[in-house]
């Protein structure tokens, strides 16, 4: 696995941060509290949540803004690539949203969507397990290691998977246990099936006695089935005439009960006759009497019409006049006031003539003044950014070109070491292969050509010893000397590197120089004030000009206002025309006024109301005709229904009566005993066969389920040598488990140690020459050899423990580096002197490159020089801001 990119929004500290992610050993850098260590943590979110990790909830993730908490919208994603495959998995944590794509060429293409479908995803192909225990290296893991044997064998066991092998060794536990209570069980049931064969015995027995039953009432039954079909059919006649005279009796009442309704009907239908026939009469006189008066009806209506039509034109007429003559008043006002705007207008004019003047002659001093203030701004963001005093800049550039002669002569002298240094190992190679032809030489001598004898060959191996010996000193020296000025050569680095920061501030010191003298031809105070009156006459100008475009507004009303007189008079004029009109129109009528209009009305309203009363008359006369004209066919229709039923009447009667005389009501109820004796006598034999056929089948069922028992029974007696056998292997298996693990342990410790070892002695100078592991039940005990004895940690001072605590650590990673392409570690540093955070510097550049892939999260800054890849995090004004630095600067 390799991260390649993390998109944090709304998350913690996090408003909007975007990390990219290289190869080889990424630097992830900020004081404390400024949110890198929230990077970690968004990305075991963004990879995991929201089953884990467990000891996250979502309030404490969500980035909280005041006011706007409410509006944050937390959302993770995260790139990165695992066997060949380049994948994103996204979360919104405030919605529960999650996909996992995948890069398909250019496209990302969907793979799993949802909470569920994403995490059972992760979990498959990165194991939260794995990430937590061999890849990340969280703060705390180290006070672990140093606090006992236990929680260090604990830490051991996560990191290198051990858990798994336990875990496996106790399942087998369970797995036996399973098997022995499968065994327990099948033992049971031999011992409770042991007598089937006698019970399948006995049933067959029981099953051959049923079927003889079955026989005899098989063979019973016909002739009982037989003689109950010929007293069914003769009482079937029976019922048969019987259920035909009742019927007829029935019918009989009811045609009886119709004819006397229909008989009712008739005399209901003469009475309708002669009621409608009245009416008729009554209504023939209304409708003269209508007639009659349709001329008066039509008289009043027309008048009326008029009269309401007069009352409500004249009323709006007068209302439209006085409205008019209101409006034309109104406007006449407001062209008395037009003629005081104008006069105002022209005064306006000559003032704003000598306020332009003004401000044109103060244009020139304002421009001046403006970039005063401009070069006034930049010399104060110049001095702002400007960190050094004058004095400090030399100081500074004395000790960088000091610096820089420095690196040079170091650089010279570690040429000149290695140089010395691969002559000495030459020389220490030469005398090493002539050691080793001197002890295999016989005859002359290969180095002098002289007899070889054992005192010769002695004395010249004891020579070059002893020079190998002296050679031994000065590679010592030599490596000494190199530490020496390694370390110098970081003191000389650190003052290098601060050659760009004397650049940009000699910069500054001239740009400042600069703009200081282009203020002094400027005089700021004079031309402040001069600015400030032009503002003034800028602001009255201002205010001219608005009441002036209003005056002017108004004035330009004015050919509107005329236009409105004048359209005003007209429609005065329109409805004094309309009111003479309408007095024309009522003396055409004969009236010469509205009061004797009024009195004709009045005489004329009685008759037009009777009138009113009379309108319905025809209608209603047209409709008794018909209902007339209705009755009299209902009663023609209901004197030949009448005649017919009373004929059929007659025939039902007679048809009764014959049917009476062949009917015997004694020889019916013997028919019916008979039938009922037979039908229980049957139904008694038909229960018994039925009884006697389900105890066969009854009897069938239980005989083959024993027969299936029995074959159950073999095959469990075959099962249960099985699982005796498996046992035997698993436990066989167990004490394999047991013994591999143990040794698996044994051999990651031993070579754990070796490397712990190498890293120790350079976090220690070399004061320790090692450090001792032992594994133990339920232990990991830590040891540190000094001066050749082994001591204890309490023998350790507290940064020495720490170096051992993070030597131990890494080293567990790096044993597992064949197998893993991404390590992550969280503050490595938090306890470590300045001394030993330089060496791990080293050590981070000569062990972690193992490793594809590093994370490395931390607040010292000397990690830089280890790392490919550094991220700056940092916290500004309560938002984690995250820069990527080049490297060297």
């Amino acid at each position: 696995m390799r991260i390649e990119k993390v998109l944090v929004k709304d998350f913690r500290s996090h408003k909007m941060t975007k990390v990219t992610f290289t190869g080889g050993i990424n630097l992830i850098v900020g004081q404390n509290g400024s949110g890198k260590s929230s990077l970690l943590d968004a990305l075991l979110v963004g990879l995991y949540w929201p089953t884990k990790p467990k000891d996250l909830r979502k309030e404490d993730i969500l980035r909280i803004r005041g006011s706007d908490a409410d509006k944050t919208s937390t959302e993770i994603t995260v790139f990165f690539e695992k066997g060949g495959v380049r994948y994103q998995v996204h979360r919104k944590i405030t919605r529960g949203m999650a996909y996992v794509k995948y890069l398909d060429g250019d496209t990302w293409r969907a793979l799993e969507s949802g909470q569920k479908g994403v995490r059972d995803w992760i979990e498959k192909t990165i194991p939260y397990d794995v990430f937590l225990n061999a890849i990340y290296i969280r703060q705390g893991e180290i006070d672990a290691i140093l606090e006992s044997d236990e929680s260090r064998d604990k830490v051991v066991r996560q990191v290198l998977g051990l858990d798994r092998y336990e875990n496996s060794y106790r399942n087998l536990l369970d797995v036996r246990k399973e098997i022995e209570g499968r065994i327990k069980s099948i033992e049971d049931y031999l011992r409770s099936t042991e007598n089937l064969d006698d019970l399948i015995s006995s049933m067959e027995k029981e099953l051959s006695e049923t079927l003889k039953e079955i026989n005899r009432l098989s063979s019973e039954i016909p002739e009982l089935a037989n003689k109950l079909q010929k007293v069914e059919e003769e009482l079937k006649g029976m019922d048969t005439l019987e259920k035909e005279i009742n019927s007829l009796m029935l019918t009989i009442r009811k045609k009886e009960g119709s004819l006397k309704a229909l008989e009712a009907r008739r005399s209901e239908l003469e009475e309708r006759i002669t009621e409608a026939q009245e009416r008729i009469e009554t209504l023939e006189k209304k409708v003269g009497e209508l007639e009659g008066l349709k001329d008066k009806a039509g008289e009043y209506k027309k008048l009326s019409d008029f009269r309401k039509y007069y009352t409500e034109e004249k009323a709006r007429n007068e209302r439209l006049m006085e409205g008019y003559r209101a409006q034309l008043l109104e406007i006449e006002g407001r062209l008395d006031e037009l003629k005081g705007l104008k006069r105002r207008l022209d005064e306006l004019k000559g003032r704003k003539e000598g306020l332009e003047e003004r401000a044109k002659a103060l244009e020139a001093d304002v421009r001046a003044y403006e970039e005063a203030k401009s070069l006034s701004s930049s010399l104060e963001r110049l001095r702002k950014r400007l960190k050094l005093k004058p004095e400090e800049v030399e100081e500074l550039e004395k000790s960088v070109d000091n610096a820089r002669i420095r690196k040079e002569q170091i650089q010279r002298e570690f040429e000149a070491i290695k140089e010395k240094r691969g002559e000495l190992r030459n020389l220490a190679k030469e005398r090493n292969g002539a050691i080793l032809e001197l002890r295999k030489a016989k005859g002359r001598c290969p180095v002098c050509g002289r007899e070889l004898t054992e005192e010769h060959k002695e004395d010249i191996i004891k020579r070059y010893q002893g020079e190998l010996k002296e050679v031994a000193v000065e590679i010592k020296k030599l490596d000494e000397r190199e530490r020496t000025l390694r370390k110098e050569l970081v003191r000389v680095e650190e003052a290098l590197k601060r050659e760009k920061e004397l650049i940009a501030a000699k910069e500054l010191l001239k740009q400042i120089e600069e703009v200081e003298e282009k203020l002094k031809a400027y005089d700021l105070e004079s031309l402040k004030k001069r600015a400030e009156e032009y503002e003034r006459s800028k602001g009255e100008l201002d205010k001219l000009e608005g009441e002036m475009k209003g005056i002017q507004r108004e004035l330009g009303r004015e050919s509107t206002l005329l236009k409105k007189m004048d359209g005003l008079k007209k429609k005065l004029d329109n409805a004094e025309g309309e009111l003479l009109k309408l007095d024309r129109e009522l003396k055409s009528l004969g009236f010469s006024s509205i009061a004797g209009l009024d009195s004709r009305i009045k005489e004329l309203e009685p008759a037009y109301q009777r009138y009113l009363g009379l309108r319905s008359a025809p209608g209603e006369l047209e409709k008794e005709k018909k209902a007339l004209e209705k009755f009299r066919g209902d009663m023609a229709n209901l004197t030949r229904e009448l005649t017919g039923e009373r004929e059929v009447l007659k025939t039902l009667k007679k048809e009764l009566e014959a049917k009476k005389d062949i009917y015997d009501l004694q020889k019916h109820s013997e028919a019916k005993e008979r039938f009922i004796r037979l039908k229980e006598r049957l139904a008694t034999k038909n229960a018994e066969l039925e009884g006697a056929r389900k105890k066969h089948s009854e009897t069938m069922e239980r005989l083959r389920r024993f027969r299936e028992e029995r074959e159950k029974r073999e095959r469990k007696l075959r099962e249960l040598k099985k699982l005796e056998k498996a046992r035997e292997r698993v436990q066989e298996l167990r004490d394999k488990l047991r013994r591999y693990k143990a040794m698996l342990r044994e051999d990651a410790l031993a070579k754990v140690g070796e490397v712990a070892s190498k890293i120790f002695e350079e976090l220690t100078e070399e004061k320790y020459s090692g450090i001792t592991v032992r594994a133990e039940e339920n232990k990991v005990k830590l040891g540190v050899v000094y001066n050749g004895r082994e001591h204890g940690l309490g023998f350790l001072s507290g940064g020495e423990r720490i170096a051992l605590g993070l030597a131990f650590r890494l080293a567990l990673s790096l044993y597992l580096a064949g197998e893993i392409s991404l390590l992550i570690l969280d503050e490595p540093t938090p306890y470590l002197d300045e001394e030993r955070r330089r060496r791990l510097v080293d050590i981070m550049s000569r062990y972690l490159r193992k490793i594809p892939q590093v994370i490395v999260v931390s607040h010292d800054e000397e990690l830089k020089d280890a790392a490919d890849h550094v991220v700056k995090v940092s916290l500004e004004n309560g938002v984690s801001v995250v820069r990527e630095v080049e490297l060297g600067v």
